[in-house]
């Protein structure tokens, strides 16, 4: 089992639900509701922190007034906007909880919900669980349309490096991917220490975080829903990405690559995702070159790999006569 470095010692009786906060007023007061809502197993402590990325709405003093009013809420403002895995990672150097849970602002948490988690993790001797998201809309937030993956098998799954990377690209329905997964993890299964995000990824962040701690061993579940609504907004930061963020999942792709002792269906699952990411970085760098009419960027999407040339070659000839849009590239 993983562990972090001896010289760090974590409170295994306490829980962190991290809320990085960017502009959105609307709806972090109903986010802390459901955070501070949250039901306690006995012995169990839970905290609440928010991040702040520099909003520049009326959230921060919204968020400052719940930590005045909460004992167990905490509110922090980064100095500068950095996306959410750097929030995370600042909300996790001030905590010394042994578990926590990444919660988005917009998202709702029924009661029983980080509770099922913890008794779950502690029972099967888990260090991340997971549940199945329940995917609800912005114009009914608690109406549940469907699951995060709705093809689930019932009851427990051993969530296996194979299973979460496979399932985390091309999906052919959007956000089923698992990258989307919100579980409880133990911090003592993450290797690199307090800060357990890779700053510099603004997509993609939740995805390289866990794919790592499986492959360095964690023992993971992935359970029936046990009460996250993951509301689905328009302008989310999965529908801006572009060839620079594509390019950085690549290159993340390659890295896992890298990686001595992987399993061969662990290192198979690993090529396709860079495989996969590798022609959305060389669609999206023709793209955006075609758009601002620079012959010499649409070259360098020939540049990335040889299926990514042919993938971007299929693109052009498809579009031959027309315009290349966006929304238009096959994936």
């Amino acid at each position: 089992m993983p562990a972090e470095p001896a010289s760090i010692t974590y409170d295994e009786t306490k829980v962190a639900i991290i809320i990085p906060l960017y502009n959105d007023e609307a709806n972090i007061a109903r986010a802390l509701e459901s955070a501070v809502a949250q039901k306690r197993p006995e012995g169990i402590s839970f905290e609440v922190l928010v991040v702040d990325d520099r909003s520049q709405d009326s959230g921060p003093e919204i968020a400052e007034d719940y930590a005045r009013r909460f004992d167990n809420v905490t509110f922090l403002r980064m100095e500068q906007n950095g996306g959410p895995a750097a929030a995370r990672n600042r909300a996790l150097q001030e905590t010394d909880a042994g578990w926590f849970t990444p919660f988005d602002s917009d998202d709702i948490m029924l009661p029983e919900r980080v509770a099922a988690l913890f008794e779950k993790a502690r029972s099967g001797e888990f260090d991340l669980v997971a549940d199945n998201l329940l995917i609800s809309s912005t114009s009914a937030p608690e109406t549940v349309n469907r699951h995060l993956w709705p093809g689930k098998p019932a009851g427990d799954v051993p969530l296996t490096t194979e299973l979460f990377v496979n399932r985390s690209y091309a999906a052919e329905t959007e956000r089923t991917e698992l990258g989307f997964l919100k579980p409880l993890i133990r911090r003592g299964a993450v290797k690199c220490g307090p800060e357990p995000y890779q700053p510099d990824l603004r997509f993609g962040e939740d995805f390289e975080l866990y794919a790592r701690i499986l492959a360095d061993g964690a023992k993971a579940v992935l359970t029936d829903p046990e009460g996250y609504l993951f509301v689905v907004r328009d302008g989310s930061a999965s529908h801006r990405q572009g060839a620079a963020d594509h390019r950085k999942l690549a290159l993340m792709g390659r890295k896992f690559l890298k990686r001595r002792g992987l399993a061969p269906a662990e290192r198979a699952a690993f090529a396709g995702f860079t495989r996969y990411c590798e022609r959305e970085w060389a669609a999206w760098t023709a793209i955006e070159a075609i758009r601002a009419k620079n012959p010499v960027g649409l070259l360098k999407a020939f540049t990335i790999s040889g299926p990514a040339s042919l993938h971007v070659a299929g693109n052009l000839l498809k579009a031959a006569g027309g315009k290349l849009s966006g929304r238009g590239h096959s994936t």
